[in-house]
């Protein structure tokens, strides 16, 4: 499972206040259980809500033209498990490019029909007024317009924690703004002098069923076998990296081995972010950009 749908769907389990009440029909009564027995699906995010409807959500990245089939299955297990019909279903969809997915599907003898929100239609601003932690992280997937105001509001609800807290609510920010790459350059900049350190001790802790992956995905697993101290730094080159194929695929749906291979050669990490800004901002010319910036035919 990608790290970002991991990391929404461990947010979630604390119930980010004001984006609750947002996204909910009516006020969370109790959290469900994710899982439904007698079949081997999985929902993002259950709940009961206070008028004793439920109210499903799925957290979307990318868009599947299979949406609709998905979000039926989940009705109708949802429905067997709870013998109730009344369930409200939210998509959010948290992805990059423009929201194309369907809402309902009709065919013969059925005609069944959800939700989708693009969370870029909630100003940033709402959820960064928040005091909640989780609210204001959750921000960064919002309709942000000024990203120094944003990060500002970040860094200042980190200062109250301790060095755990901190750690994992940073790495959190920056696994969600992969899906915002511009966002994520600027973040990476400023986070860079925080006394923030991972240990390799760190990848093993199960508290946090996310950090194995997000601290691989960081590069912040190099030097565990010497028992050396890593900290953020070490890991920027590997996040650059991954961010130009992360954007690449996003674009294209798909990365050439060649390209691929080539990204992981570099060891610059300023080039690495230009080619990221240039790629973001390139459109008609993307792979024109692509080669001439990699020096390949």
């Amino acid at each position: 499972m990608p790290s970002k749908d991991i990391t929404l769907k461990d947010i979630f389990e604390e119930v980010p206040h004001r984006l609750s009440k947002i996204l909910s029909p009516a006020p969370i009564k109790e959290l469900l259980p994710t899982s439904l027995p007698s079949t081997e699906l999985r929902v993002d995010f259950l709940a009961r809500l206070e008028d004793e409807s439920i109210l499903h959500m799925e957290f979307q990245s990318f868009n599947d033209t299979n949406m609709p089939w998905r979000m039926l299955r989940y009705y109708t297990a949802i429905a067997e498990k709870y013998k109730t019909h009344n369930i409200k279903q939210l998509v959010v969809y948290v992805g990059n490019e423009k929201l194309r997915m369907k809402s309902s599907l009709k065919i013969k003898n059925l005609v069944f029909k959800y939700e989708i929100l693009d969370i870029r239609q909630i100003d940033c601003k709402i959820l960064l007024e928040s005091q909640d932690p989780v609210d204001r992280i959750m921000a960064c997937l919002c309709k942000v317009e000024d990203e120094r105001y944003l990060i500002e509001k970040l860094i200042k609800t980190m200062e109250s924690m301790n060095e755990e807290e901190r750690k994992d609510y940073l790495l959190k920010a920056l696994t969600l703004t992969e899906l915002r790459p511009n966002l994520r350059i600027r973040l990476t900049e400023e986070v860079k002098p925080m006394p923030i350190v991972v240990r390799p001790e760190d990848i093993k802790l199960s508290k946090r069923k996310l950090r194995k992956d997000i601290l691989y995905r960081l590069g912040l697993e190099e030097g565990k076998k010497e028992g050396e101290i890593i900290g953020i730094e070490k890991g920027l080159l590997k996040s650059a990296q991954e961010m130009v194929i992360a954007i690449i695929e996003g674009k294209l749906g798909y990365v050439p081995e060649e390209i691929a291979n080539r990204i992981r050669e570099i060891r610059d990490v300023e080039f690495l972010r230009s080619l990221a800004k240039k790629l973001v901002s390139a459109s008609e010319d993307f792979m024109q950009v692509l080669a001439t910036e990699l020096k390949i035919s």
